[in-house]
């Protein structure tokens, strides 16, 4: 019995070790409350002590360092301008990118085979960690923490997301509307990937029917952003083209009357 028990202690401390080093290199911060950190990498999935409450945490602190950050960016924006660049900047597909980034999908502790999952488990655990941090090591070191991995070095990455159209699709059903136009986004394809153990999604662009576009994404909202993007590129391309080729119209020369 007491073998058994040095065992797994033995394999216990080896893996909060193994956290301990992780998190340290990754916020900078030396944890007080390990068992913080191992609960934000937990999904409901293995246990009911999962990371859902530091998700809603981390969730509220990262958007309001984000809106501090514009506030403070753009002196001059008026509100819709910075709703829509926080809504960028917090949005799942960006935070699941930065999770990836930051290797959160290595540590996260699921039962969930990552080949059959589409949830967005990665951004939310990035959420939970921040909460962690947050109730750990105070305000400041998880604020710094969302600044430096979220808003950027300089806060380039927020000035990027802010400044850039990344609705598309919106963009391209305006376009349709005014035009009287039908839009369609049809998935063509899903297939997985077994060297990155993730999905894709392979969508189709239709404007009356016809094919005008498709691309593949890591996430459904992904690829039909990509599709409608270059869409619009090439609708624009040929609304130029079209002007270019119109022969410019001569007036005709008034004929001088015989005297």
């Amino acid at each position: 019995m007491n073998i058994l028990h040095r065992i797994f202690s033995t394999k216990f401390s080896a893996l909060h070790g193994e956290l301990y080093s992780y998190i340290h290199s990754l916020t900078g911060v030396r944890p007080k409350n390990i068992h913080l950190y191992e609960q934000a990498l937990t999904h409901r999935s293995v246990s009911t002590q999962s990371n859902e409450r530091l998700e809603y945490l981390g969730d509220a602190l990262i958007g309001f360092v984000v809106a501090q950050q514009l506030f403070r960016l753009f002196p001059d924006a008026e509100e819709g301008f910075l709703t829509r660049a926080r809504a960028k900047a917090v949005c799942r597909d960006n935070l699941n990118l930065i999770a990836h980034q930051l290797h959160i999908d290595q540590h996260l502790n699921t039962a969930l085979s990552l080949k059959n999952n589409t949830e967005n488990i990665f951004g939310n655990a990035l959420e939970a960690l921040v909460g962690a941090l947050y109730l750990d090591a105070g305000f400041q070191k998880a604020a710094d923490f969302v600044i430096r991995n979220i808003a950027g070095e300089n806060n380039a990455r927020l000035l990027t997301l802010a400044q850039e159209e990344t609705d598309f699709k919106s963009a391209l059903l305006q376009y349709a509307q005014a035009q009287h136009k039908k839009v369609q986004f049809l998935l063509i394809r899903e297939y997985y990937l077994p060297q990155e153990d993730r999905h894709r999604f392979l969508y189709q662009v239709l404007i009356n029917g016809q094919n005008i576009a498709q691309a593949d994404g890591y996430s459904k909202h992904r690829a039909q952003q990509t599709a409608a993007q270059i869409a619009l590129n090439k609708l624009q391309n040929n609304k130029t083209l079209k002007k270019q080729q119109t022969p410019k119209q001569q007036t005709p020369k008034q004929q001088t009357p015989k005297q």
